[in-house]
């Protein structure tokens, strides 16, 4: 019976037998008796994880975008094997497991200083030396921001900038359209933050209710708290300081307790967000639910969607499915404080972290892969839907909200090694707690007591 072989089969047979056809012009006879084919190469296996990346998922569901692209490289490498394995938000426990057990794989795509940090307990760090021609197409700051210790161990792929999203529909409903933060900064302070917050809690005609904020203080999970997180930065405090080479904890300074005053004024004395005591819906079901002014969360690839449609001009997106309209702004900021938004979460950005897993011979075809995944014509057909790393893959692309995130969001991202010592989810689970006592109601500077008695004693990475 005759067998057809697929293209890539085909292209690994012609490499191994070209292969072979220089090895025996080039090398002496054997004695009788030699095994044949003993200087053939074997394939080298590289083991590739990813967690989502963002992708609008009606086109392309996690993983899909992945495989082809693993698929694609075993082409055109015929010698090297991807084994690809897609993972869900629950297998966060068994990355850092095998990661910090010396058991990982070579490559996880969305990684960050936790990866590294449990690497490097388990000896398996790899650092990463990039190429000039790709430090120099990085946005500013990027490389700085990703070093750890000093060292690089991550391939940057692209950047997840998030911030503040403003429901136009609700805005105009409260006739409030003239507090809008102006074009094309879109910056504003809390006293005009608040006074937005203000006019868009009402209650409609039908009885529903529509409210500035939501804090579900109830999630146990610390991916909910960065929004929260942002706005203590952009008031002008933070949840920890390194100081004098110590690090301690921030909160609980002055600034730091005005703003969780604020935090509890928004429910008990302006009554401009919802009980945040047990509510367990997440602000985004508020947010689709067209009951909710905007918060800050989303990345530019939630503007990307399909179901999504901008305004060249405003800037204005129109969601088709739910029917609204709304818009990005910045995270409000007091006087004199440097505004941020935020690069990742708690244990994930957007790099490709690499380990030493597999012998030696597995550790330049990971990097070689590393880097062909964030290429310049990769990182182009990403631009369709985030915002890619590099900056000269936006070359000759006319795309109004990039251009706008470019200026506007990636010079005030804020790397979380220096926001938080490398325990960005120890602090941020702390802080949780302490809107939980802020909204029973519990005074700030009792509310705080636990969290810098906690992260004080911390064992800081960074």
């Amino acid at each position: 019976m005759q067998r057809s072989l697929s293209r890539r089969k085909f292209l690994k047979a012609a490499a191994l037998s070209s292969g072979a056809v220089v090895l025996a012009a080039c090398t002496p006879p054997q004695a009788p008796g030699a095994g044949e084919g003993e200087a053939l190469a074997a394939p080298v296996e590289i083991q590739w994880w990813s967690f989502p990346l963002g992708l609008p998922g009606e086109l392309y569901p996690h993983g899909s975008w992945e495989q082809e692209k693993a698929d694609e490289y075993m082409e055109l490498h015929p010698n090297v094997e991807i084994a690809y394995q897609g993972m869900g938000w629950d297998s966060l426990t068994k990355m850092s497991t095998s990661v910090a057990a010396g058991n990982p794989p070579n490559m996880i795509l969305r990684g960050g200083v936790d990866q590294i940090i449990y690497a490097l307990d388990g000896d398996v760090a790899l650092e990463v030396e990039l190429p000039q021609e790709f430090l120099d197409d990085l946005p500013a700051g990027w490389y700085d921001g990703m070093l750890y210790k000093g060292k690089n161990y991550m391939v940057p792929f692209y950047t997840l900038a998030n911030g503040m999203t403003i429901n136009l529909d609700v805005v105009e409903e409260a006739g409030a359209t003239h507090l809008i933060p102006e074009a094309p900064e879109r910056t504003w302070n809390f006293d005009d933050y608040l006074t937005l917050l203000k006019a868009c809690t009402f209650q409609r005609d039908d009885g529903s209710q529509v409210w500035g904020n939501v804090f579900s203080t109830q999630q146990s999970n610390p991916f909910f708290y960065w929004p929260e997180q942002v706005l203590s930065w952009n008031w002008g405090t933070d949840t920890v300081e390194l100081k004098d080479g110590q690090w301690r904890c921030k909160l609980g300074d002055e600034e730091g307790l005005a703003w969780l005053q604020w935090m509890q004024d928004l429910y008990f004395v302006h009554e401009v967000v919802p009980n945040p005591a047990g509510l367990s819906a997440g602000r985004w079901d508020f947010w689709n639910q067209k009951s909710l002014l905007g918060t800050i969360g989303p990345s530019i690839g939630y503007a990307q969607r399909p179901e999504m449609e901008i305004d060249p001009d405003t800037l204005e997106v129109t969601n088709t499915e739910l029917g609204f309209r709304w818009i990005f702004v910045q995270p409000p900021t007091n006087p004199g404080v440097e505004h941020s938004s935020y690069w990742g979460g708690p244990l994930l950005d957007v790099n490709t972290v690499l380990f030493r897993a597999g012998g030696a011979e597995t550790i330049q075809p990971s990097i070689d892969f590393s880097l062909w995944l964030s290429n310049v014509e990769n990182q182009t057909w990403l631009a369709q839907y985030l915002l890619p790393a590099r900056k000269s893959a936006l070359g000759g692309i006319s795309n109004p909200m990039l251009e706008w995130h470019l200026e506007h969001y990636i010079p005030y991202g804020r790397q979380r090694i220096s926001a938080n010592g490398g325990r960005a989810r120890e602090t941020v689970e702390q802080l949780e707690l302490v809107l939980q006592k802020i909204f029973l109601p519990t005074p700030p500077e009792e509310a705080v007591q636990d969290f810098c008695a906690t992260v004080e004693k911390f064992d800081w990475f960074v």
